[in-house]
């Protein structure tokens, strides 16, 4: 396969040729591997692959809010480049390290088709996160969001991508908790970070295939933040949005009218939103995943 397309090809390729190329291995993938026949499911996944004009994730939102636009940004395992085709857009030094071949096939076909920069295409290169293709504290930003759960070793991704970040940069990490009653990937109800030869069993009583099965490891925040806490170097650790007290008590003050901006009051309805949140989290149990979100700064 030629993966130089936006050199070779002899004719512009076409915008609906490369939607199309992502939606074809895109459905031929989660077929494969988890036993996914969603039509709607898979269009609404296509349309936000490939729409690189929207913040989709909300990655960008936070990383704005905590970087200035000079900052080196590695996304590790950057998928068909969404995230890395945004920052570059939006003028920022965004790097990616993707594995998956037709991935990356479809990173030059998309810079091929909007007429982008031709050094785009060297900003998504070929490698795994547990070995990073750059040197010691190299980026201001690392990212990873709902991938760390696909690697080989979640301890050696985790050490590399601290490796490769500046002291005072920050590493920004959502995947999946597995320590709650559903697995995002099969979309089905699922045991807590579920034995694999009990759930290959499951699986196969249900018609899933297990070949996706091998692909996953069973992240959870208290098992990323011991991997972190238990590296050579000091962090600072922090939940992201309003999982985080801070940022809730923040918003919450900002949307009150300043008689009632009493720390009483903040307190009280932080506490009742929590309350609300675990009612909410009861019950959805068996239909929606839990997220690990947590910024990370790299002290020394």
């Amino acid at each position: 396969m030629d993966m130089d397309v936006y050199s070779s090809s002899p004719e512009k390729i076409k915008l609906i040729d490369v939607k199309n190329f992502l939606r074809e291995n895109l459905k031929t993938e989660v077929e494969k591997y988890f036993g996914i026949q969603d039509n709607q499911w898979l269009e609404r996944v296509t349309n936000n692959w490939f729409d690189v004009q929207k913040d989709y994730t909300g990655r960008w939102k936070v990383i704005k809010e905590k970087s200035e636009l000079n900052s080196k940004i590695l996304d590790m395992a950057a998928g068909c480049g969404t995230f890395v085709l945004f920052g570059l857009n939006h003028g920022y030094d965004v790097w990616g390290v993707e594995p998956e071949t037709w991935k990356r096939e479809y990173f030059l076909k998309k810079i091929n088709a909007c007429n982008y920069s031709s050094s785009y295409a060297d900003h998504i290169l070929e490698g795994v996160g547990e070995s990073l293709p750059f040197e010691d504290n190299f980026f201001d930003i690392v990212t990873t969001y709902q991938t760390l759960e696909h690697v080989q070793c979640v301890q050696t991704c985790i050490i590399e991508m601290l490796r490769v970040l500046k002291p005072g940069g920050c590493l920004y990490i959502q995947c999946p908790d597995y320590n709650s009653f559903f697995e995002p990937h099969y979309r089905i109800p699922f045991l807590p970070k579920m034995n694999k030869k009990i759930a290959k069993i499951y699986l196969k009583l249900i018609g899933k295939p297990t070949l996706g099965l091998d692909t996953l490891q069973w992240t959870t925040e208290k098992e990323i933040i011991t991997i972190i806490d238990s590296s050579n170097y000091i962090v600072k650790i922090e939940q992201t949005g309003l999982k985080n007290p801070d940022h809730r008590r923040i918003k919450i003050i900002n949307k009150l009218p300043k008689y009632l901006q009493h720390s009483f009051y903040v307190y009280l309805i932080d506490w009742i939103y929590k309350i609300k949140q675990e009612i909410k989290k009861i019950s959805l149990i068996g239909r929606r995943e839990n997220h690990v979100s947590l910024w990370i700064t790299k002290i020394q």
